[in-house]
């Protein structure tokens, strides 16, 4: 019972949470800014930004409790964390779908559809770990993270 208690209360909860609504907020603006312009590039970038504005404040405030004056310097690095990940993304998609395919159908014996669609599992979960110990260890880096 402590355990959950103290899950409940836990900063790993509360990422996710408010990693859940980022997600809401992405697909909510994505829908509206589709509506409003009918573009697919223009939703995307306004939807993301906005998703990735959300996700800077709610976890520097609510997540991490992150108190800094350099609030712009924390913004760039919030940001240049996810532009790296989303180009590890982007390479591994590159990598294993566009030139390689065969390597994780045959290795797993899986149709290049559903081969597809498990790789964009894994690499939503390895993009969910990555963001989190970014964030936590050098973002939103406080005295008490750094000493444990």
């Amino acid at each position: 019972m402590k355990k959950l208690k103290y899950f409940l209360q836990s900063e790993t909860l509360r990422y996710i949470i408010f990693g859940v609504l980022a997600t809401a907020v992405y697909a909510l603006v994505k829908w509206l800014s589709w509506q409003a312009w009918h573009s697919g590039w223009a939703s995307e970038t306004v939807a993301q930004s906005c998703s990735i504005l959300f996700a800077f404040v709610t976890n520097k405030i609510f997540v991490f409790h992150h108190k800094s004056d350099q609030l712009l310097r924390d913004f760039i690095s919030f940001v240049s964390g996810r532009i790296v990940l989303l180009l590890l993304a982007i390479v591994i998609n590159w990598w294993f779908v566009d030139q390689h395919p065969q390597l994780l159908m045959n290795l797993f014996g899986l149709s290049k559809n559903r081969m597809v669609a498990e790789l964009n599992v894994f690499i939503q979960v390895l993009t969910i770990v990555l963001n989190y110990l970014y964030s936590k260890f050098f973002v939103f880096k406080n005295k008490k993270n750094s000493a444990s």
